[in-house]
């Protein structure tokens, strides 16, 4: 079938799309999708059809579209009746909640039960979703403003390069969300550097802002928070306090913003970035495990420390020589520290599993769970001994770059799971698509609101991966809290469903085939048999390390798969004629 209509980012973003499938002996005839689209005073029905490719099948559409049109009249009216509790309900515009926690792997969301049931069973999990910087700044800066960092110009988390001062709050997300008719609200980290490499001021677009000061974000206890202007310190780093335990304040100040703002008819956009399960640094700059909160201490030191197929890896010859020559075999001390921290982290995630059940009870409470969007992420993942690395973030690898995205709300099928590729870059615009906003610069990502109404919808899609840093080559020391790998290269790379492929600035090269090699044990960047994959993707990366908005959401051009076994002296392993060299640009410098 040739798709006609699809449901529009208009309607969709003020609308429950209810999707109905007319089927026949040999299967579905045409899919419809149908939903009351309300402006106020008045209701009108839209219906997206699929075009039949059968004579007999555009009789049956037609009689199907008649019955969409009756339906539409029992959708509206089974929800035209908003909870009497809430005069924001009353509007049917959607509230959005954005939830980000610090360095949190895809793995570790096995076990938070609750954000699972709320969120990811009651909508999308999204199982491909990357972050372009895997590095927090950098990261939070492609949130706020739907671009890849050689856009936004945070390359790093320290200036020149990078840090708070380096990004433009004047014309960012909140500034978009606010000008959509949106009351906004952020609590917890910012960006790095707020408070300390810049003044901790209250940036443009957030009504209500409680902001963590660096450098006191990074505890649990002692934190600072810039709670509309006026500065509060909870506690002291060295009283454990369960009254005031970070994560749990964020919790009830967010319960609070959202119980005010629902009796408002103007709808909410709530930030809450949680530093869990991030490392904690202390007043004398010791970098040790996340502290959890008191009553979940010691629950999970019986964890086992998972061990897959790349812990530890054996043989690091396909990898960067600095990877090789900095990553020395895993001794016990090694795993011991490692696993340390793993429990550390997976304490400090419970709270934040209570906070996301809090958080979802009060949207119930308040009558606007049915109209709200919740979102679900992490700024990026986190090494625990895969590779070698024994902590940290950076790398293109997928515990380092590949983080949980789950997104729920109206019109969104409960319990899905989408393999479309996802960027952080696509953050923004799904939330402006929701709010019927407009940014005040060019995006380089999409929504993904079509691809969560309908989970089975996939493209060619390809993703860029890139770094930067304060000296050209070099990346800024990611100061894990177990024997960090430091003095990272600058790269550039591109991710498809199938394929990693990275290009060093020394001319280091790897190449990773998913389909066969899900945990990049074996790269093939020299492989003959994978000489045309890696022209193809060399191409797509030209096309992608300096790109900017359509053309950075352009798909991806025909990408061959592995040729036919080279017979011969050298077997598979014989060389094959260099392509022409992928020119990795210098690290941006960011815009003053």
């Amino acid at each position: 079938m040739e798709t006609l209509g699809r449901p529009t980012d208009r309607v969709a973003k003020a609308a429950r799309w209810h999707v109905f499938t007319v089927r026949g002996p040999a299967g579905p005839l045409i899919r419809f999708w149908a939903s009351p689209y309300r402006w106020p005073g008045r209701d009108f029905g839209d219906v997206a059809v699929s075009k039949p490719d059968h004579p007999m099948r555009l009789l049956l559409s037609t009689l199907a579209c008649l019955c969409a049109l009756a339906l539409l009249a029992l959708v509206g009216g089974a929800s035209s009746s908003p909870p009497a509790a809430s005069a924001q309900a009353k509007s049917k515009r959607p509230n959005v909640v954005v939830i980000m926690t610090d360095d949190q792997t895809v793995q570790d969301l096995q076990g938070m039960t609750r954000t699972k049931r709320a969120i990811g069973d009651r909508g999308v999990t999204f199982a491909n979703s990357f972050v372009s910087y895997p590095l927090c700044c950098p990261s939070r800066a492609t949130f706020l403003s739907g671009q890849y960092a050689h856009n936004h110009g945070v390359m790093g988390i320290q200036p020149p390069t990078g840090g708070y001062g380096r990004f433009d709050t004047a014309n960012s997300l909140p500034v978009w969300m606010q000008q959509a008719g949106y009351n906004t609200s952020h609590i917890g980290k910012f960006l790095n550097g707020y408070g300390s490499d810049a003044p901790a001021d209250v940036p443009p677009g957030w009504d209500e802002w409680r902001g963590s000061v660096d450098p006191a974000t990074y505890l649990m206890w002692g934190y600072t928070l810039n709670e509309n202007g006026l500065f509060n310190t909870y506690g002291s780093e060295n009283v454990e306090d369960p009254a005031i335990y970070q994560t749990d304040v964020y919790r009830d100040k967010a319960v609070d913003y959202i119980r005010r703002r629902s009796l408002k008819r103007r709808p909410f956009f709530l930030s809450l970035a949680f530093l869990a399960p991030h490392h904690e640094i202390r007043g004398d700059r010791r970098r040790l495990p996340s502290r959890p909160a008191p009553r979940h201490l010691g629950t999970m030191a019986g964890a086992t420390l998972p061990r897959p197929p790349s812990f530890g890896e054996a043989d690091l010859s396909d990898k960067p020589g600095y990877v090789q020559r900095r990553s020395p075999p895993l001794s016990q001390a090694n795993i011991d520290q490692i696993t340390a921290n793993y429990r550390a982290r997976q304490e400090s995630l419970l709270a934040v599993d209570e906070a996301v059940a809090a958080i979802v009870g009060q949207l119930r409470r308040s009558g606007v769970y049915e109209n709200t969007y919740i979102v679900f992420t992490s700024d990026n993942g986190f090494l625990q001994g895969e590779h070698r690395v024994r902590s940290g973030k950076t790398l293109p690898y997928d515990p380092s770059s590949r983080v949980p995205l789950l997104i729920s709300g109206p019109g969104i099928p409960k319990g899905k799971t989408s393999r479309e590729l996802a960027g952080n870059i696509d953050l923004a615009p799904t939330l402006l698509d929701i709010a019927n906003g407009r940014s005040g610069k060019t995006m380089d990502g999409r929504s993904l609101l079509p691809y969560a109404f309908d989970p089975a919808l996939r493209t060619q899609r390809v993703l860029l991966l890139e770094t930067g840093g304060q000296k050209p080559g070099r990346l800024e020391p990611d100061q894990g809290p177990v024997a960090p790998l430091r003095n990272l290269l600058t790269y550039k790379a591109v991710r498809t469903r199938d394929y990693l492929y990275v290009a060093y600035r020394n001319g280091d090269r790897e190449l990773y085939d998913m389909r066969r090699d899900p945990h990049q044990l074996d790269s093939r960047h020299a492989a003959t048999r994978y000489r045309d994959t890696r022209a193809a993707l060399g191409r797509e990366l030209r096309r992608l390390a300096d790109c900017r908005g359509n053309r950075c959401r352009a798909e991806a051009g025909p990408i061959p798969g592995r040729g036919p076994k080279v017979t011969g002296n050298l077997g598979e392993s014989q060389q094959a004629p260099a392509p022409a060299p992928v020119p990795v640009p210098a690290p941006a410098r960011g815009r003053r």
